[in-house]
């Protein structure tokens, strides 16, 4: 390393600018003109050691507006060799440093000097001797100058013309740094192209070399990796292969940051009743930042909407004092559960929405929207969702695996035997006695001992009214309540409370509703005065009890298509019909029609609390049966009333004596 001085003609850069010291004029204030502008200022000589230090100061060659020379590699750098050869080089340097550079004064000082080392094998050159020294002190008596560089020996002239190349960057813009990902050859095979036709038009004393593959490679090899990995995998692909982490989010305890997200399970789930496979359920899951406990998750046939995540935060939020008792098995509590201060969503739609907004501001939670394509935003709930689908999914008969080319021969349409009945099961206990017992890597303890270790019970949490929290996570919507009651998908909502409500603030007015998309036999209704919460019955309740939004559409759509009637007696008649349609479906092989069908019976919430059953049409409990019951005869439609139409939103479906055929493709609906 060189060494400098702050003395009269020293060229220092200040900022960018060039100065040089021109002279002391005190014994603590230097005068400094710039190089470009000849602008000359004053600076107290503590100023300068000052911006030394804190680097906005740099001494520079002097070479008056020349460029600085590249740095030296650090010492430990060189071989040992190298160092040896250059301590030579410099014994003859010191011999003659103060001497004239004339041959006759040096040839005699550099002989004397060869007797003494005898190295190298003879004694070197004067003018080598004073080109070492002109060196030497042009780098401010820096002995790496004097180290050889034989790499930059040999020809320095390009072999390619500016043509060739130009031909070569040309190819390789447009065959390999493009989306489609050609290769070198291709490259090459254009450039070769190119060169050949320009050829055909030069005379035979200015044809073009052909170029090689070698030149195609360093033109390739010149262009900075990120630039190379953009323009063939795209800019988001390239920015998160090259991100590089300078700082993270830093959680100091549980429920301050929870990140949530949405994946396809790689398992096939079968039927318990016909062992039909009905497709890969969804999985809605919530991770405390600071911990890794997972407070809740959601596991159905829906697909991502703001039902899912309700679900899911519902979970989340309240205690899971059910769990044992549902499920023997498990050893351990889960334990995690609390109303969180923030929530990392991404940008799919079911994350934006005013329901969502609503429910969070409701119950004090900020809502934060990770930027697009940025995964690693919420990086821990995509990691979880990875160790999830391996440790449940993987390895268990049924598994789709991720990517296709390990499946090999394996039809997970012959192996899927994981049963609806018992994925809940799995899923919460390998969440509960694996996932929250086992050391995790980054934390170095449990999860559910780094949870009891750093939070109190009474510091957690819960909504104050869980009655009100259905009505607080529902869709929100504005409906105009008039005499008749409020009018949704068709149904009418009415109760002597919104009789009490229009005599108290007016005829006719907007109030805002609580839907429940799995249950639209009630609404919650927000009175405008802020009074209290009203729940509002559908005045078609033995249709509505237990029938989510969705099998409403279909049933309206089927029951408009097939008798073109749009009152309730058309509804409750497509509902039984859909009902034998089921049964007969589900005896088909179609998967996709099978996951719809799964979805139409109302799977119950795979992490909801276990309920009593309950017949939405006679609204009185039961319990589900082990085996399903015999086939009754088939009711006459004529004369069917409501106790005849059988539930479709849980248990077995009836049986019934039909002719088994392959339905339309729209006789249960589509998804929408």
């Amino acid at each position: 390393m060189s060494t400098s001085t702050f003395s009269a003609g020293t060229l220092v850069e200040i900022d960018g600018h060039r100065h040089v010291l021109l002279r002391k004029i005190d014994a603590d204030l230097w005068q400094l003109e710039e190089v470009r502008s000849k602008r000359i200022t004053e600076l107290a000589e503590r100023d300068l050691q000052g911006a030394f230090v804190q680097g906005k100061l740099r001494f520079c060659e002097d070479d008056r507006g020349g460029s600085a020379s590249a740095p030296k590699p650090h010492p430990p750098d060189y071989p040992l060799e190298q160092w040896e050869r250059a301590k030579i080089r410099r014994a003859y340097v010191m011999a003659i440093i103060d001497m004239p550079n004339t041959h006759r004064r040096i040839a005699p000082i550099v002989q004397e000097t060869w007797l003494k080392i005898r190295q190298p094998d003879k004694a070197p050159g004067t003018a080598s001797v004073i080109r070492w020294k002109r060196r030497f002190l042009q780098a401010g008596r820096d002995v790496t100058s004097l180290i050889e560089s034989n790499t930059r020996k040999g020809n320095r002239t390009a072999r390619y013309s500016k043509e060739v190349e130009a031909f070569v960057e040309q190819a390789v813009n447009a065959k390999y740094l493009t989306l489609e990902r050609g290769t070198i050859q291709d490259a090459l095979d254009m450039a070769f192209a190119e060169v050949r036709r320009e050829n055909s038009l030069r005379p035979a004393s200015l044809q073009l070399r052909v170029p090689t593959r070698r030149l195609v490679e360093r033109v390739i090899r010149g262009i900075p990796a990120f630039d190379r990995y953009a323009a063939r995998h795209g800019r988001i692909a390239a920015v998160k292969l090259f991100r590089s982490v300078q700082s993270h989010r830093i959680t100091v305890a549980p429920l301050e940051r929870v990140e949530i997200d949405h994946t396809l399970l790689d398992l096939f789930v079968i039927d318990d009743r016909t062992g039909l496979p009905l497709g890969r359920p969804w999985l809605t899951v919530c991770i405390d930042d600071y911990s890794r406990c997972v407070p809740g998750l959601h596991i159905g046939f829906e697909p991502p909407s703001y039902l899912t995540v309700a679900r899911c935060l519902k979970t989340a939020l309240l205690p899971k004092s059910w769990l044992l008792e549902k499920y023997p098995s498990i050893k351990c509590a889960w334990l995690a559960h609390g109303v969180m201060r923030e929530l990392v969503v991404d940008n799919g739609t079911e994350f934006h929405s005013v329901s969502l907004e609503n429910a969070c501001f409701s119950l004090g939670i900020e809502i934060h929207y990770a930027p697009r394509k940025v995964a690693w935003f919420k990086g821990k709930v995509e990691r979880f969702i990875g160790t999830a689908n391996r440790g449940v999914a993987h390895g268990a008969p049924g598994t789709t695996f991720s990517n296709i080319f390990e499946k090999d021969d394996y039809d997970p349409s012959k192996h899927a035997i994981v049963r609806q009945s018992t994925l809940l099961e799995i899923v919460h206990k390998w969440i509960v006695d694996v996932y929250h017992q086992k050391p995790h890597r980054a934390l170095g303890l449990p999860p559910a001992l780094m949870w009891t270790k750093s939070i109190a019970t009474e510091d957690i949490r819960l909504p104050t009214d869980p009655d009100r929290l259905d009505a607080i996570l529902g869709r929100s919507e504005t409906r105009m309540l008039t005499h008749k009651g409020i009018e949704l998908n068709g149904l009418l909502y009415n109760c002597p409370e919104l009789t009490a409500l229009r005599r108290r603030l007016g005829d006719r007015f907007e109030v805002e509703i609580r839907i429940d998309s799995t249950d639209i036999g009630a609404i919650i209704v927000l009175p405008p005065d802020q009074g209290q919460l009203i729940r509002a019955q559908a005045i078609a309740a033995d249709y509505a009890c237990g029938l989510s939004e969705w099998q409403h559409k279909v049933i309206r759509r089927h029951a408009a298509r097939e008798s073109g009637r749009s009152d309730f007696q058309g509804w409750v008649e497509a509902k039984r019909e859909i009902a034998e349609i089921i049964e007969r479906e589900l005896m088909h092989r179609k998967s996709k029609s099978r996951k719809r069908i799964a979805r139409y019976q109302g799977t119950p919430s795979l992490a909801a609390p276990p309920q009593a059953t309950v017949n939405p049409i006679t609204s009185s409990p039961r319990s589900e049966p082990a085996v399903p019951p015999s086939a009754p005869p088939v009711p006459d439609p004529a004369v069917a009333s409501t106790k005849d139409v059988y539930p479709l939103t849980d248990g077995p479906v009836r049986k019934y004596t039909a002719i088994i055929r392959k339905p339309s493709p729209g006789e249960i609906g589509t998804e929408g």
